[in-house]
């Protein structure tokens, strides 16, 4: 390309901040990650040329600048004009490279994101400091290189990665190439035309190089990584020369504050760097070997030491004090040398004067210099290796020790500066201090020896000993090791008056007492008489100090001085030694314990005679004595915070012992006599902490005057925390957290500080408490309920944290360029907002119930955007963006997620769509979510998911701000959605439109996706955050229609997500040997399968709605301008839509749905992991109560303890308690404390035995155990997290954690608690067992009700007709799904134990196992053979015995019960399927039906203990009443249920009004009932007569018609007369059965006697409404009158009908009965019946009448069975009669509002009827056959009458005409004659030539009888009026009669009707049968 050019490929490089911060997150106790690593190789020639690779202007890259690209290997570079001239000009400023200067800004201006104009003015100066953070990061990498690598080099330096790379830069020379960098540091110049604020700048940053060049240095010759040669040490020495003399222009650079500290420092660096390049360590062993110097073991030769001591001579100490030093390490040098055995080479070095170099350094106090090194500000501050650093000045002070034999008889100014050099060496280095207590280390023996020196006139030095010891126990090994060194001490030292009567050996200088002798200072101490001493050295004349030879525990000894100075004035070794214990007891918890223990059984004299302390808390009581005392000073404040530390970590130890004592030492004056109750609520920050200002202003003068960060207030609020996490809900309690709240929170940033970043120390202990705080408000008591308010509602509270987080990234960065501001304030800024970030997160977190019920002040302040300078939210969205510090990223993107997920609460508050952000904030937001996602999608795991978090809130929650933020504006079209959450219609063309561009957000994560195959496995994770995110997305799918496009069109996500259910479902993962995170990531991938069938049934749902939608969509679309828009209307066919029913398809050929139920359905946690960690618990329980009763609380909290006693008290009061007092006291215990002891002993085996697999027998122990395990005070710490951010671990059923702080279980092995340890953490392993369990199981459950989401969407599915054959799950994987539940639904039931008790999750699962059953079992019945039916019907029927056995308590066994009553339904129905169409065809299907009868007789008693259940009783009853009239006879049955049930209690059931939707069910099961006798008798007794009056009373009670009014018309009816129509049939029915079974005996009787004059008198409206027939309309169309209103007719109402007949006939067979009651009231039933008959018999006629215009009869479908029978052909058919008239009944339209379908038989105009289509069906036969069967019992009830009054007649002997009942009309009976002969005769010729149906068969009987019974009646009519037929009558007749039976022939089923029907017709028509047609 011409206007391209290539460069050196060196010049470019990658940022190296970046590089930084990934290297300084990664921990140095591991290797880094191969990505990081990766990295670095790629960087490794920057890193071992470091700075020069910034290379110097030159010509090529200029002119490379003129062309339009610049190519820097695979690197290239855009030239833009503007930035081109501005990198020409810096880069004669920076004397940088053009090509590199113009990488420089480029980067900069992107990095700003401001625009060009305003980068000008202040070029230069961001550019210098641009420029320099580039090559201090590069410097600051390969520093952390080599620290990385020491840090892993225990063994071999090159055995990881970071050592390989370490030992690299070495061998490619990076230490010459650091001395060459460092040489041209020293002597670089300003460039020219510098003003003095970029001089300054240069000056300062080249300083920083400096000291990083110098660390580098120094970590290179450290730890043998390389060693120096006298060449570079020399040359080291001549630089450190040459910048102490001033050659260089090193010092000229020192004109800031700054320059100057760093000019400092790099001088004390190369100081350490020559000082350690002497290798005085390595001398050191040569004289603790007595080995000789040889050359050749040293890197350095007799030469060079001889040139080495030239150089050195040449300085002069007295001239600069920093050579000094130098010259004191040179003379050590040389003595050590000296000082080992002679040879002969060493001559030369004797010949060098060293003692004149140490007495140069000790005139010029070179020794000082040393301190002044360790205590600068400087050197303690960097970031560099300040460990190594000192580990130097240790070797050298231990050879200095050495090489001058120091000793505690030097004089006290060298000796105390020795020790405070010691002190600040090993004063926070626990390596060091581990170091000196290991013997092996002969670095430290020369300190050692000192220190036994100093041990050996204690206490009479105490204080040199104590600064000492204080600074060697750093850490918990060396804080033991001080410990014992004091506590085993050997002896004793104190002054003495020396006489010749004490005086034993004047040689050996022993002397003894001759009488007791006080340790003067320690009065209560001592010497008993007779004691010998050994004199250490005189003091002055005949005083000596004496070391007696009587021991006493140094330990003591100190702690009876401190004792003794709370009487005395305040000296130097009270603080010492307050300092001493305080950081004893912080290390080292054991010695903790034995502080506290010191007091216990300790004789000590006072007051001059003896005393024993019995109090364990006598140094408590020292402490708080001392602390109490206290003047307000800062030295004061120092003591008091050492105290209260103490304190702190004694009140650890002992909770309850400790707090004692301090709260009744009041420490902090507290004002215990006033309430506190107020306290926080009303946002004042004065007045309310109950605290005098005595402490106020102690934390004052700390935070002032001391410079040793805030000590005080630091360890007040540790104080405070502690006392808050122990449990103790006081005034005094309440009084600390309320002053740590609302005064040192609130003002502590106001205070003025020694130290500026000390503040930021304060801010985030206080910050901790704030914490620690929203934990406690968690909880419930007093102190919860103040912390919650004051955390709410204190607007000073809220200011301060808003202050502190209400920054932006940029404000961050800007800190980092700033002179003005130190790396450490930085760090605790942002160390600050992150724990603030988590603090906003955690309130509305823990207190969304508080949120959501109101609007308190913090939610208002946190919404507010008058927050100045920023509000909250915008600093979050800042936030986000800030990449130095991933924590403040990651509690940035979770404080946002929460606030959208409150969003919709929060509506009036938030502003608008994007919560009140501009453009530039939203843009902000995009990119740094973008770039967060496509980077650090590895890198950091955490935010990762911080941000899929965020992004799934806002898509969840508010789609608005999603699309405004995440979503390109021009992809996506937000459409409202309806009620529903479907899109509308009209908005269906914008959402489909597929011309827009897709959302970069979602494509990168569906790339991640699909290029993770494996990520299910190995990060389950982030792929179920991703997972949860598209969920969302699908979720609100209205609102996101056009985002989504990419995702559902892409089948490649279809078959990746497919794949993750594959490879998952048939992983059988073993759990007994399961660790902790590996149940996690189980868990995990579980979840992972319920968010992608989740997502599955969300599309399935969406792509069958927009399917419903897309007519209506093209419609629209068709609408538009063709020719505008000719592609979106093809386009919006959803052609490409995946389809899911591939997928299952696909599942079920290769079993991945077998097995992923198989997996999903298997129930993992059995009833022992639910109950034993109960029983673990109950066994931990009894063990704390023995151990309380004994005075012991250990290290328990006192919450806990308050708890537990409580327990131990009801405990104590329980019967079986005292029952086993009174046994043990009968067989001789003792009684008291030892027999409750006894007691509690065995009852702690009983339950041990219990968890080792030993039952406890019924008894007092079983119940004692019951009752422990059903209290569960150990049981009480659940952790359910539902937040929608909660981790799966957090879903737990223990939190351990808190378990094992209320236990102080970590504290446990420093007491004689020990030995309980292990039954606690048996427990704990239970408990964590169990958590996993539940964890495991919780997942598998939403993975499997997600299951069974798909599969009941793709059943119901509309299209499923159009690909039965992919959808539908095969025979044999249906069955094998169906046997595997079962086989789990089985072993989960068997796991439960009444006993035992369940866990809720249990239930939950097996519902879902049932759910999951009743759904395959509904779906595709057909294929379920018998043997399955048997399967399910054990299956189910196993489960309702368990669980109906269960306490009722448990409210999912309700709804688990409910779903496995609906599985026998179902399974009952298809088993009455095969037994009513005769499926039993063979040997095997007999047998299982006789299966299904057994294990349906054995299911009758747990259905009956079902119906007691109000819950169940509806089901029950329903599978009960279905076996009974299906399986059995009644006389298998009737035992049974006569005693299993509970009759009475159905029986109230029908008084209850609330039970009224029941009550057709028990009417049915009555019904089957009462057709046996003893079921009548048993509803007789049980008082079912009363209960139905009462029923029908309640029904029927506002029916206003009477018989009267009911002619032709019926009145409207409400809809609460609807539901009664069924109660009134079913009533009737069951009096029917009643009567029937009963017989003629007196209960029969009786029941008639009440019946018929309730139902015919009191309801005889009732019996009238449903025999009325309406009239036909008139024909006459000229009147002009209007027609009643009419009503419609249903089934239901004809069935009522029916009912009411079939009572009227069996009571009318009661004949004496019957006329007793209904006197002359039967007179009008027959005119009714006798009318209906005319209709019936009429309805045919006028249909065939031309003239009428009317349909005879409307009975339109009500039911939803009825709609389906609509849709069924005809069964029938027949074209005569009612069959053909039915039809035209009912119609296709809605029932009118206004209409009621309680008639049974109504008319309608024909006109209404023109337009539509009637066809037979199967409804419609069923209305004819209706309408028949209550023809047969209207004929039925005319002939019992007709015989009743022929009975009468022959009775009397003549026929009383006056009283003879009424008869219909012969035309009526012509008509209903001639319908049975036209229907039959066309239904037997139809069938002639095939086997007739049973149905038909039935109906054709049923006819015959209809006719039979007309021509009886026709007889009787002709009898008694004297008439004969008429000779047309006969004709018709006989015509039709011979057709009837010339049609009849050959149809056996038929003979008898036929047979019959002759003989009456040979009475109606004598000798028509004899013709010879006949």
């Amino acid at each position: 390309m011409a206007n391209s050019k290539s460069v050196d490929p060196s010049l470019w490089w990658d940022p190296f901040s970046l590089l930084l911060t990934e290297l300084e997150n990664a921990p140095l106790s591991s290797d880094l990650p191969p990505n990081l690593v990766k990295k670095l190789k790629g960087n490794h020639s920057w890193f071992v040329n470091t700075l020069s690779f910034f290379k110097p202007p030159n010509e090529k890259s200029r002119e490379a600048l003129n062309s339009q690209q610049v190519k820097i290997g695979s690197h290239l570079l855009n030239i833009q004009p503007e930035l081109k001239d501005q990198a020409l000009e810096i880069s004669s400023y920076l004397y940088l490279d053009e090509v590199q200067s113009y990488i420089l800004i480029e980067r900069a201006a992107e990095k700003s994101n401001i625009a060009f104009e305003s980068i000008l003015q202040e070029l230069l100066h961001m550019m210098l400091l641009q420029y320099y953070i580039e090559r201090q990061c590069l410097l600051k990498c390969t520093r952390r290189i080599l620290m990385h690598a020491l840090s892993l080099g225990n063994g071999s330096k090159d055995d990881n990665d970071i050592g390989e790379e370490a030992v690299k830069l070495i061998t490619d020379g990076l230490e010459t190439k650091m001395i060459s960098v460092l040489q041209n540091l020293l002597s670089s110049s300003h460039p020219d035309r510098m003003d003095v604020d970029l001089f300054t700048l240069w000056a300062e940053e080249t300083l920083v190089e400096d000291n990083l060049v110098l660390d580098i240095l120094f970590l290179v010759f450290y730890e043998s990584f390389c060693t120096c040669n006298g060449e570079s040490w020399r040359k080291l020495c001549s630089l450190y020369k040459g910048i102490l003399s001033g050659y260089y222009n090193f010092g000229k650079l020192a004109i800031s504050p700054e320059a100057h500290r760093s000019s400092d420092q790099a001088k004390i660096q190369l100081l350490l760097i020559l000082i350690e390049t002497l290798d005085l360590e390595n001398l050191l062993q040569l004289v603790h070997d007595e080995m000789p110097w040889r050359q050749g073991s040293s890197p350095l030769s007799l030469t060079d030491i001889q040139e080495m001591d030239s150089i050195i001579s040449n300085f002069n100490a007295f001239e600069t004090k920093e050579a000094g030093p130098l010259i004191l390490t040179w003379a050590v040098f040389l003595c050590l040398i000296s000082s080992l055995p002679r040879k002969e080479e060493n001559n030369v070095l004797m010949d060098i004067d060293h003692v004149g170099y140490v007495r140069q350094a000790f005139e010029a106090e070179s020794l000082s210099y040393f301190l002044e090194i360790l205590q600068s500000d400087g050197l303690n501050e960097s970031d560099g290796p300040l460990a190594g650093y000192r580990s130097v000045l240790r070797t050298f002070i231990s050879a200095f020790i050495a090489s001058y034999e120091i000793s505690v008889q030097l004089e006290d100014s060298t000796l105390n500066l020795i020790l405070d050099f010691l002190c600040k060496v090993y004063r926070g280095e626990e390596s060091l201090c581990i170091q000196f207590w290991d013997r092996e280390s002969f670095v430290d023996g020369p300190i050692r020896c000192l220190l036994c020196n100093l041990e050996g006139e204690f206490p009479f030095r105490t204080t040199e000993l104590v600064r000492l010891l204080s600074s060697l126990c750093e850490g918990t090994w060396p804080a033991e090791c001080v410990y014992n060194f004091l506590d085993k001490s050997v002896g004793i030292s104190s002054l003495f008056e020396v006489t010749n009567d004490s005086l034993v050996d004047d040689v050996s200088q022993i002397v003894e007492t001759r009488l007791p002798f006080h340790i003067p200072g320690i009065e209560a101490l001592l010497i008993p008489s007779n004691t010998r001493g050994h004199i250490l050295k005189l003091v002055g004349g005949n005083t000596a100090l004496v070391r007696w030879e009587h021991t006493h525990s140094g330990v003591l000894v100190l702690l009876m001085r401190l004792a003794q100075e709370l009487y005395m004035d305040s000296s130097e070794e009270v603080p010492l030694t307050l300092d001493l214990l305080c950081r004893m007891a912080s290390f080292n918890k054991a010695v903790c314990f034995a502080l506290m223990d010191i007091g216990s059984s300790l004789h000590i004299q006072a007051n001059g005679m003896h005393a024993q302390m019995e109090s364990s808390m006598w140094v408590v009581e020292i402490i708080c004595t001392l602390v109490r005392k206290l003047s307000p000073n800062s030295s004061s404040a120092a003591v008091m915070a050492m105290g209260v530390n103490i304190l702190a970590e004694m009140l650890k130890c002992s909770p309850s012992s400790v707090s004692a004592v301090v709260l009744k030492a009041n420490i902090f004056d507290v004002g215990l006599n006033m309430s506190i109750l107020d306290a926080g609520c009303n946002g004042s920050s004065s007045g309310s902490w109950l605290l005098s200002g005595k402490l106020a202003k102690m934390l004052l003068i700390d935070s002032e005057q001391n410079d040793n960060d805030c000590p005080l207030t630091i360890s007040v609020l540790d104080f405070t925390m502690q006392l808050m996490e122990t449990g103790f809900d006081s005034d005094a309690v309440l009084a600390l957290v309320v002053f740590s709240l609302q005064y040192v929170l609130v003002n502590h940033e106001y205070w003025k500080y020694k130290v500026k970043h000390t503040r930021w120390r304060v801010t985030l202990k206080v910050l901790e408490l704030i914490r620690k705080s929203i934990m406690i408000a968690s909880y419930s008591g007093k102190l919860a309920e103040v912390i919650r308010d004051m955390l709410l509602c204190d607007t000073s509270i809220h200011n301060t944290l808003f202050r502190i987080v209400c920054t932006t990234k940029q404000a961050l960065e800007m800190l980092y360029v700033s002179r003005f501001f130190d790396l450490v304030e930085i760090e605790g800024l942002s160390a600050a907002i992150s724990s603030v970030l988590d603090i906003i997160f955690n309130m509305l977190s823990q207190f969304s119930k508080d949120i959501c019920s109101g609007l308190p002040i913090f939610l208002q302040s946190l919404l507010s955007s008058s927050i100045k300078p920023i509000s909250v939210v915008t600093a979050v969205v800042s936030l986000i963006s800030y990449v130095r510090d991933p924590a403040i990223q990651i509690g940035a993107a979770k404080v946002l997620s929460m606030l959208l997920m409150m969003a919709d609460v929060l509506q009036q508050y938030v502003f608008g769509s994007s919560f009140g952000l501009n453009d530039k904030e939203i843009t902000e937001l995009k990119h740094s979510v973008g770039y967060l996602l496509l980077e650090q999608s590895m890198g950091h795991e955490d935010l990762f998911i911080a941000i899929l978090n965020l992004l799934t809130s806002a898509a969840r929650y508010q789609p608005a701000f999603f699309v405004a933020v995440f979503a390109p504006q021009d992809n996506v079209d937000v459409q409202p959605s309806n009620a529903g959450g479907v899109v509308r219609p009209g908005n269906e063309a914008s959402l489909r439109s597929t011309d827009s561009k897709k959302s970069s957000l979602v494509d990168v994560l569906l790339c991640f996706v699909l290029n993770s195959d494996d990520i299910i496995n190995s990060n389950p994770r982030v792929l179920l955050g991703v997972l949860n995110f598209f969920k969302a997305l699908w979720q609100r799918a209205s609102q996101y229609a056009n985002i989504l496009d990419s995702l559902r069109s892409s089948e490649k996500l279809w078959k990746q997500l497919s794949n993750f259910i594959s490879i998952t479902s048939g992983v059988d993962t073993p759990l007994e040997n399961l660790t902790e995170m590996e149940a996690l990531n189980l868990a995990y991938r579980y979840q992972c399968q319920s968010a992608i069938m989740e997502i599955m049934a969300y599309d399935m749902f969406l792509r069958k709605k927009l399917l419903d939608l897309e007519p209506l969509a093209k419609q629209a679309l068709e609408s538009r301008d063709r020719v505008e828009n000719p592609v979106s209307a093809e386009k919006s066919k959803a052609s490409n839509e995946y389809d899911h029913s591939d997928i299952l398809a696909l599942w079920c050929r290769t079993s991945v749905l077998a097995n992923l139920i198989k997996s999903l359905a298997s129930y993992d946690f059995d009833n022992e992991s639910y109950f034993l960690p109960k029983v673990a618990a109950s066994l931990v329980t009894v063990h704390v109560i023995g151990k309380l009763a004994t005075g012991d609380a250990g290290s328990l909290s006192i919450s806990l303890v308050e708890k537990i006693s409580t327990l131990s008290n009801k405990l104590r009061s329980q019967p079986a308690f005292s029952e086993l007092f009174v046994q043990y006291s009968k067989r001789g215990y003792s009684e008291g404390k030892e027999l409750y002891s006894l007691v509690l002993s065995d009852l702690y085996y009983h339950l041990q035995g219990e968890l080792e697999g030993r039952k406890i027998s019924s008894g007092p122990f079983k119940e004692l155990s019951q009752y422990l395990v059903e209290s569960g005070v150990l049981q009480t710490y659940s952790k359910y997290d539902t937040d929608l951010f909660a981790n799966a671990k957090d879903v737990s059923l223990f939190d351990l954690e808190r378990i094992q702080a209320d236990l102080g279980l970590d504290l446990w092995n420093y007491t004689k608690w020990k030995t309980s340890k292990p039954v606690v953490e048996r427990m704990l392993q239970y408990m964590r067992n169990s958590n996993s369990l539940v964890l495991l199981n919780n997942s598998k459950l939403s993975a499997m009700k997600a299951l069974i989401t798909v599969l009941t969407i793709l059943e119901n599915d509309s299209l499923k007709e159009k690909t039965a054959t992919k959808e539908k799950i095969s025979d044999q994987v249906f069955l094998s799904c169906i046997d595997d539940i079962c086989q789990c639904f089985c072993a989960t039931v068997e796991s439960l134990t009444p006993s035992m008790g369940a866990s809720e999750d249990t239930f939950h699962f097996l519902s879902a196992q049932s759910e999951l059953l009743l759904h395959l079992i509904r779906s595709t019945p057909k294929i379920l053979s018998l043997s399955f039916c048997i399967l399910v019907l054990k299956t189910s029927g196993s489960g309702l015995k368990v669980l109906s056995d269960l306490r009722p308590s448990v409210s999912e066994v309700n709804i688990t019960m409910k779903l496995l009553l609906l599985v026998l339904l179902s399974t009952v129905e298809f088993s009455c399927l095969n037994t009513c169409f005769g499926v039993v065809i063979d040997v095997e299907s007999a047998e299982n039906m006789a299966k299904i009868s057994n294990v349906c007789l054995g299911l009758l008693p747990v259905l009956c203990n079902c119906i007691a259940t109000a819950e169940h009783c509806t089901l029950s009853l329903t599978i009960v009443d279905l076996i009974l009239r299906t399986f059995f006879t009644p006389n298998t049955w009737f035992p049974i249920i006569q005693n299993h049930l509970q009759l009475q209690h159905i029986m109230r059931k029908l008084q209850d009004k609330d039970s009224f939707a029941s009550i057709s069910i028990i009417m049915k099961f009555f019904l089957t009932l009462a057709r046996v006798r003893g079921g009548a008798e048993m509803l007789l007794n049980c008082g079912f007569l009363s209960s139905l009056r009462f029923l029908f009373a309640e029904c029927l009670e506002d029916r206003s018609f009477t018989v009267t009014n009911n002619k032709g018309s019926f009145p409207a009816s409400s809809d609460k007369m609807e539901k009664p129509q069924q109660i009134w049939g079913l009533g009737l029915a069951i009096i029917t059965a009643m009567v029937q079974s009963l017989g003629e005996g007196s209960s029969c009787i009786d029941v008639l006697d009440n019946v018929i004059p309730f139902l015919f008198s009191e309801k005889a409206y009732m019996i009238s409404h449903y025999l009325s027939a309406p009239e036909f309309p008139s024909d006459d169309h000229d009147k002009k009158r209007p027609r009643t209103q009419r009503s419609q007719s249903s089934l239901t109402a004809l069935k009522e009908t029916e009912h009411t007949l079939m009572l009227m006939c069996v009571l009318a067979k009661h004949w004496k009965s019957w006329v007793k009651a209904m006197k002359e009231l039967d007179s009008h039933l027959r005119e009714q019946s006798i009318h209906l008959l005319a209709f019936i018999s009429r309805g045919i006629q006028r249909i065939g009448d031309s003239s009428s215009d009317t349909a005879p009869l409307v009975c339109a479908p009500v039911l939803k069975e009825e709609f389906d029978c609509c849709k069924k052909p005809s069964f029938i058919n027949s074209k005569n009669g009612w069959f053909a008239l039915s039809p035209l009944g009912y119609a296709s339209k809605q029932k009118s509002p206004g209409v009621s379908t309680t008639t049974a038989l109504v008319i309608r105009s024909r006109e209404t009827e023109n337009d539509e289509q009637t066809f037979q069906s199967y409804f419609s036969d069923i209305v004819a056959l209706q309408i028949y069967r209550i023809t047969f019992l209207l004929l039925k009830f005319l002939c019992l009458q007709a015989e009743g009054a022929a009975r009468r007649a022959e009775e009397v002997g003549y026929v009383d005409l006056a009283h003879f009942p009424e008869l219909p009309m012969p035309e009526i009976l012509h008509g209903l004659q001639d319908q049975a002969i036209t229907i039959v005769t066309e239904l037997c010729e139809a069938n002639k030539l095939k086997q007739v149906h049973n149905e038909v068969q039935s109906h054709c009987c049923l006819l015959l009888e209809i006719m039979e019974m007309a021509l009886y009646l026709e007889l009787c009519v002709l009898q008694i009026c004297g008439i004969r037929p008429i000779l047309g009558r006969i004709e018709d007749f006989t015509k039709a009669v011979k057709e009837l039976f010339r049609a009849t022939e050959g149809h056996a089923f038929l003979k008898a009707s036929i047979k019959s029907l002759k003989q009456i017709i040979s009475f109606v028509y004598p000798g028509l049968l004899q013709t010879e047609e006949f």
